[in-house]
């Protein structure tokens, strides 16, 4: 099926984002740094694409791991418009979704905004396809897996790539990656399922919650 336009969008960290694409081709990016304006941006971005491109043919969205409020926000836009528009959606790894940016044939791991020493992490080899799964996406409490340090050549996606003690901890031939999570490539992570009959039923569309990203200290009374 030629011409087939998916719109992505996300709103899991600091970047909100949505974008469109045709046959997995580029239309239009809308993206910025202001997660709390997702209840009042996300829409108008969306409208103003459609006048610009019509209706797309489906939609895919972002379902964290990330920030509690924006991944909500994004997943109830996301259905709305599903129902509204009769086209199928797909809720994909916010994380995954971000390690498009990655060079194809590279290990990468996508980090979350961090909340002390607690964050999100997912693991990647950016094939010419796009991101495949090391390792599930994980919360990380202060404490790195086992499976690090990685002795081969990582990228580091989102805030641990502008921390140096992080970095060594990943692997000492980590480098950070300068590029932000694109409604783009969240489009691209769900362009097969939305075209191919693999959607999601909206209506089981959930925000995925590893477990909150935070470390609890008892206070002493």
């Amino acid at each position: 099926m030629m011409g087939f336009k998916v719109l992505g969008l996300d709103a899991s960290g600091a970047m909100l984002t949505v974008g469109l694409i045709e046959d997995g081709h580029a239309l239009a990016l809308f993206s910025a740094r202001l997660p709390r304006a997702a209840g009042s941006l996300l829409v108008p971005w969306i409208s103003e694409q459609v006048r610009w491109f019509g209706k797309p043919d489906g939609l895919v969205v972002g379902v964290g791991p990330g920030s509690f409020t924006g991944v909500r926000v994004a997943i109830s836009t996301a259905k709305a418009l599903a129902w509204g528009w009769n086209i199928p959606v797909k809720g994909v790894s916010s994380l995954a979704s971000w390690a498009w940016a990655a060079p194809v044939g590279s290990r990468v791991i996508v980090t979350s905004e961090r909340r002390g020493s607690a964050f999100y992490l997912g693991d990647y080899f950016r094939g010419a396809n796009g991101p495949e799964p090391l390792s599930p996406d994980r919360a990380i409490s202060g404490t790195l897996p086992p499976m690090f340090p990685l002795s081969v050549a990582v990228w580091v996606l989102g805030p641990a790539g502008d921390d140096p003690a992080l970095l060594q901890q990943i692997g000492p031939r980590a480098e950070p990656l300068d590029a932000d999570l694109s409604g783009v490539n969240v489009a691209l992570e769900g362009w097969p399922a939305v075209q191919w009959g693999k959607a999601d039923d909206p209506l089981a569309l959930v925000p995925r919650y590893l477990r909150a990203p935070a470390v609890s200290v008892r206070r002493a009374r």
